[in-house]
């Protein structure tokens, strides 16, 4: 028997009045949000790097809101050493708050284990009642932190989130801290996760990539250099008359040295490129999409940024000079990595055999390209 119009009109009106069908659509809206908590949440687990994650969620928070000011600090898994990330309006900036404010949170949080969840929303104004007036320092209280979220490991609390209020509208929204929440938890298990990486494939002491990481990315940009045709070179560092250092000031400032310099050596190249250390006092960077005409331009500027390094030792400014070695990577057939190595070390030995403090790249010249790949060194001149 087939139903009238009338008898169908008449259900949806008894649906309607019953409320059923407004039940019926907020369920429809929280699976749809659902879905799209579930799909940005697969889509975080599938990121690595810190700096990635970060840029993910800061694109998925813009659909929700902004806040004023939103700070990650992060504790390194073998070191009690800090990485903060800062954005004002989710736009990066290199701001940094002092140390003691992350430990004073984590050292909170570890405590109260059972009351509080890995990525879940914290009111500051309700654990402030904790501490102290005078336990948060200025710096601190000038981001005027509304939220703290603690991200909990293994060995518990290991990074700290601060949120400032929003730019639009008032307090939080109860979806906006549930969005926060769910998606903070990933956060919490995928960084760390690549943290436990990034140690394995770094140096302790300076937080440079080790060799072995350095020599897989050489085997990649040979490969992109053949299917491609992209073009990447690799300088290689010496720091002139190490040993000095070593027997004048002792280990420890010879130690300053190597961490000094590895830091000059991260915020001269750019993101994109790989620094490494060799042991001792070698080191090297693969640049990725750097034109011949540029190799020597881009070496000369890491020299003298090595060279303006400011380091005390017992009052006394040490004077940091490096000499340099470098050439390109081009997809002859039969090149390896060792190959490369081997054409940036002489390049590198003849500036330290011309007077240190210098750069030297070695280039091919038009019949190189046939003698290249019975690695033939007569047709190569430095510059």
């Amino acid at each position: 028997m087939v139903e009238s119009s009338t008898d169908i009109l008449a259900q949806f009106q008894h649906l309607q009045k019953s409320g059923m069908l407004d039940s019926l659509e907020d369920m429809q809206r929280e699976n749809k949000e659902l879905n799209r908590i579930i799909s940005d949440m697969v889509q975080l687990v599938s990121y690595t790097g810190v700096d990635s994650m970060l840029r993910f969620l800061i694109s998925k928070f813009l659909d929700y809101f902004i806040p004023q000011t939103l700070v990650v600090i992060v504790k390194q898994p073998r070191n009690d050493s800090l990485q903060q990330y800062h954005f004002k309006r989710l736009t990066k900036t290199r701001d940094f708050i002092k140390e003691s404010s992350f430990y004073t949170l984590k050292e909170f949080f570890d405590t109260h284990t059972n009351t509080y969840q890995s990525g879940e929303a914290v009111s500051f104004k309700s654990i402030e009642k904790e501490f102290a007036a005078d336990t948060f320092e200025s710096d601190f209280l000038s981001l005027r932190p509304n939220l703290i979220i603690p991200l909990m490991g293994i060995g518990g609390v290991y990074g700290i989130i601060i949120m400032g209020d929003k730019i639009v509208g008032n307090e939080y929204t109860i979806n906006e801290l549930d969005y926060m929440h769910r998606m903070f938890s990933i956060l919490a298990i995928t960084m760390q996760n690549e943290l436990h990486y990034e140690t394995s494939i770094t140096d302790p002491k300076t937080g440079l990539f080790t060799y072995d990481y350095f020599f897989k990315r050489i085997q990649e940009k040979i490969a992109s250099a053949r299917r491609y045709n992209t073009s990447s070179a690799i300088l290689m560092l010496d720091i002139d008359h190490f040993k000095i250092f070593n027997d004048k000031y002792g280990h420890l400032a010879g130690d300053k040295v190597l961490v000094a310099l590895a830091q000059a050596l991260q915020h001269t190249v750019r993101e994109d490129d790989c620094v490494a250390r060799f042991g001792g006092e070698e080191f090297s960077i693969l640049l990725s999409e750097c034109a011949p005409d540029s190799l020597f331009i881009v070496a000369e500027r890491i020299r003298k940024a090595v060279s303006e390094i400011e380091l005390y030792e017992k009052e006394q400014k040490l004077q940091i000079t490096v000499s340099i070695g470098g050439c390109m990577i081009e997809a002859f057939r039969g090149i390896t990595p060792k190959y490369i190595f081997k054409r940036a070390d002489q390049a590198l030995y003849y500036s330290k055999e011309t007077g240190r403090n210098r750069s030297t790249i070695f280039t091919i010249g038009l019949l190189g390209r046939a003698l290249m790949e019975n690695q033939a060194d007569e047709n190569d001149r430095p510059v």
